[in-house]
């Protein structure tokens, strides 16, 4: 089998006003998507969502003009040997795991479809049948976030995700205010998105008393995060500065490593992700599985590698939060803060052309 089109797709997907930390809120994702069609007739999705120019060091409009560099070099190549496809793209072009996050995923998914097995067999199998999702709350004291939390509880979540809000004094009053609300089994994650200085993020922790709690990359660098964590011993999850296997190991060696966000798009696609997640499991670090954002697409890959995630190592999965435009057709299903990822071979979902429109690029 020979890749013979690659044809990229950009769409925005407007969302619910979603705050992330230190007062930025994303309103939309600038979703960029990519078609690869093979000599055997079987086409491949994935996509690529950076979310914004200041969350994490890639954009849209980067990724995209990467895909021009990148997509040609694949023409006449056997998608299905992922991992020669990740080599040569590692070879072709250095970092950018955005570019070959949308590229890796596709070729995963002809991989499935010409197997005839869903993408959650490929990474393992079923090791985990009902994956748990996360809940987000707002990061305010206000009746409303009561509210929010009961509706979460009445969906089945148990496991809770809010904001800093850069405010050490507020998010010292916040979190000894939601600390009480949390029920036994629950789990509750504080995320600095690297947006505390160190001294900011042990004030915080020495602040707000003695409330079962991790944090989530509470500052910008490895080394702070280490420095938080030694100096206060509240569990850090490392989600912005876990780039690969070199950072697991040395967080590990310096143990201060928790948990790990484990991210599709961070990590440059499915095969990187696989391997972060198998070390992982055997060093016994929980993660969470995730994207940077949550198109519908990401989400769908995340549902798959959540499945195939032994229960031992697995922390919560992210599901989709506010979308607007929906922008495929299958995907997984989210019922009772759990998630069942498709059982149609490769992905189980595909983008509606009458929604994302024509491609702004092709090549062949």
């Amino acid at each position: 089998m020979k890749i013979t089109r690659i044809a990229v797709y950009q769409v925005e997907v407007p969302i619910d006003p979603f705050p992330i930390s230190h007062g930025r809120v994303m309103t939309v994702f600038d979703e960029t998507l990519v078609r690869i069609e093979t000599d055997a007739g079987i086409e491949g999705w994935g996509d690529s969502v950076p979310w914004g120019s200041n969350f994490i060091a890639a954009f849209a409009r980067g990724a995209r003009a990467g895909l021009d560099e990148m997509a040609p070099k694949l023409i006449g190549q056997n998608p299905c040997m992922v991992g020669e496809i990740n080599e040569l793209m590692d070879f072709e072009m250095t970092g950018q795991t955005y570019v070959k996050t949308a590229l890796d995923v596709a070729c995963w998914d002809i991989l499935g479809k010409s197997l005839g097995v869903p993408l959650y067999v490929l990474l393992g199998g079923m090791l985990n049948p009902d994956p748990i999702v996360y809940g987000s709350i707002p990061s305010y004291i206000d009746e409303k976030v009561d509210e929010a939390i009961a509706g979460h509880r009445a969906n089945g979540f148990l496991r809770f995700s809010s904001k800093s809000s850069g405010d050490v004094a507020q998010d010292i009053a916040y979190l000894r205010w939601v600390g009480e609300r949390m029920h036994p089994g629950e789990f509750l994650k504080y995320d600095g998105n690297g947006g505390w200085r160190a001294d900011e993020a042990i004030r915080i922790a020495k602040g707000m008393g003695d409330i079962d709690v991790y944090f989530e990359q509470p500052c910008a660098t490895y080394e702070e995060c280490r420095e938080v964590r030694r100096t206060t011993g509240v569990p850090l999850i490392l989600d912005e500065s876990a780039t690969g296997v070199e950072v697991v190991l040395r967080a590990r060696e310096d143990g201060i490593l928790d948990g790990l966000n484990l991210k599709l798009g961070k990590v440059g696609g499915i095969t990187k992700m696989r391997l972060i997640r198998d070390l992982c499991a055997a060093l016994h670090v929980p993660m969470e599985i995730q994207d940077s954002a949550w198109s519908e697409l990401a989400c769908t890959v995340v549902a798959h590698v959540a499945h195939s995630t032994p229960k031992r190592a697995f922390m919560s999965a992210l599901a989709p939060i506010g979308i607007i435009l929906k922008t495929i057709v299958g995907g997984p299903v989210y019922e009772n803060g759990r998630v069942r990822a498709p059982d149609a071979p490769g992905l189980g979902a595909t983008p509606m052309l009458e929604v994302i429109g024509d491609p702004i690029a092709v090549y062949e």
